[in-house]
């Protein structure tokens, strides 16, 4: 399909008069070379072997599974092109690094080829390095960069990037405006199985049949034990910046996402945020999707209109579970500073775990702080005082709950009862930082995830500050939870630096879809 894919584009933009295609099944590329003949009105000439087809050929597209070399030096005209797409992994590699090395080298990123594109094999192989790439292909369209200057031979090293997703969805957004989904004929075969459509589940549909509850607790509190065993796939979270224009923005956009070993489902999410130009217009600041693919066939198998509310929950849960692994035994009072939705889940989600006896809450805005001290008064049965200032309510408390937009420190050393846990979950971009690098330094740290800790969270100011090393985290939350690192152990000041993991997302996809089933 790819190859399908890189003969229709191309015809947009350049007319062949014949081609030459090679697969190891000969019926395939019978099939291919028949129907794209026929589409595009000029011959597509099936080939023994590949080299016959590379030799016969001034762009040279390569689109397999790239799992060996599928061309040779001495096979290319010298002024051909290749375009290379099947190295999209650090496993990959297409060509001969001999190849890349006497050609003129074209990136779509330089720094993501230089990790799993064809870049890679050839900087392995020590006959390259970064610096030698001729271009980036953005900077021959912007004319910053000479493209074909002659008879050279060219690769383009093809990974795969952001900008291009980007910009076809804003193209087929056009496209499909005024088009009524399921009103179009089938395009597929009938009679052929294909994979159901994601259902699509609405705001109000989620919030109405998911809330805080023990299982949900536990269910994340299991994620955290499988990531330390090293079972749950889950990579560093990619972050999209949305500039402020006249047409858009500002804003951010999160997206996390995981798979433990033997669940049912995965999870991928986005979490759109700081939209402060909505609340001018009456609507929220963040909203956000999960979409829940099925771990046997692959497919989406449900799309979560959840509008950040199930982030909220596996926040409070991932919380509730640092209370319950590292507050004191008998911590009485607990504080929340910053009282809007991550403070409520927080508190709703501990109540599953701990009792705790009195509350107190801060806010910057004292009508927002006594509507949340009021509220989970009612909910959770037990009184939560407004408090005039921050270190008011820390002196109060044995657990301390901290979740602000991360731009300034919140509470004091010296504030602090010393056996205080702090759960400190304001710190998710290298902007941020809530708590001061003097009390990172005197207390035991737990992460979530100790490197992406180290990226975004309140660790990177401490390591940033000189206070603090990687090795001085003293455990991973998963790794207590398992025993293999020992949680509180005395009256010891506690800081659980969480930066909210795939790992969560993954568990709270999986638990959601078994209440909405």
């Amino acid at each position: 399909v790819i190859a399908e894919a890189m003969a229709r584009a191309s015809a947009t933009v350049h007319g062949f008069e014949e081609a030459f295609a090679f697969a190891r099944s000969p019926q395939k590329s019978s099939t291919f070379c028949k129907k794209m003949s026929k589409e595009l009105g000029y011959p597509f000439y099936a080939c023994a072997t590949a080299e016959d087809a590379v030799r016969n050929a001034d762009v040279v597209f390569t689109q397999t599974p790239g799992g060996e070399w599928v061309l040779d030096e001495e096979w290319l005209r010298p002024h051909a092109t290749i375009i290379a797409s099947g190295s999209d992994q650090p496993t990959k590699n297409e060509l001969p690094p001999s190849v890349m090395a006497k050609a003129k080298f074209v990136t779509d990123i330089t720094a993501q080829c230089s990790r799993v594109g064809e870049l890679r094999s050839a900087i392995e192989a020590g006959l390259m390095t970064a610096d030698d790439v001729h271009a980036e292909i953005g900077q021959i369209i912007n004319g910053e960069k000479p493209g074909r200057v002659g008879n050279e031979l060219i690769v383009c090293d093809l990974t795969g990037t952001g900008a291009q997703d980007a910009a076809i969805g804003s193209y087929v957004m056009k496209v499909l405006d005024g088009v009524v989904p399921g009103a179009m004929p089938p395009v597929f075969d009938a009679n052929k199985p294909r994979l159901p459509a994601p259902k699509l589940y609405d705001y109000d549909t989620i919030k109405s049949s998911v809330a805080p509850s023990r299982e949900l607790t536990e269910s994340v509190e299991d994620a955290f034990s499988q990531l330390a065993n090293g079972r749950v796939d889950v990579p560093l979270p990619m972050h999209i910046g949305i500039a402020e224009t006249p047409e858009a923005g500002p804003g951010d956009c999160h997206i996390k996402g995981g798979y433990i070993e033997g669940a049912p489902t995965w999870t991928v999410k986005l979490a759109n945020v700081s939209f402060y130009n909505n609340v001018k217009k009456g609507l929220p600041a963040g909203s956000g999707v999960f979409v829940v693919c099925d771990a046997t066939n692959g497919g989406p198998k449900a799309v979560l209109h959840e509008n950040r509310y199930l982030t909220d929950l596996r926040t409070g849960a991932a919380g509730a579970v640092a209370v319950k692994h590292l507050a004191i035994k008998d911590a009485k009072s607990v504080a929340f500073i910053g009282t809007g939705v991550i403070a409520e889940a927080m508190a709703r989600s501990s109540a599953t775990v701990h009792g705790f006896e009195q509350g107190y809450g801060y806010s910057r805005d004292m009508t927002k702080n006594s509507a949340f001290c009021d509220k989970m008064s009612a909910e959770l049965g037990y009184a939560f005082t407004p408090c005039s200032s921050a270190e008011e309510a820390v002196r109060n408390a044995d657990v301390v709950f901290t979740q602000t937009p991360g731009g300034e420190w919140v509470l004091d050393l010296k504030w602090l009862k010393p056996h205080a846990l702090i759960v400190a979950s304001g710190s998710d971009q290298p902007t941020k930082n809530e708590i001061p690098p003097a009390v990172m330094k005197k207390a035991r740290v737990v992460t979530d995830i100790t490197a992406q800790c180290l990226r975004v969270g309140e660790l990177r100011s401490a390591v940033a500050a000189g206070v603090m090393k990687e090795t001085d985290v003293h455990a991973q939350l998963g790794e207590v939870i398992n025993g293999t690192k020992k949680g509180r152990t005395g009256k010891e000041l506690i800081v659980c630096d969480l930066t909210g993991t795939g790992a969560q997302d993954a568990a709270i996809g999986s638990y959601v879809m078994k209440v909405l089933d």
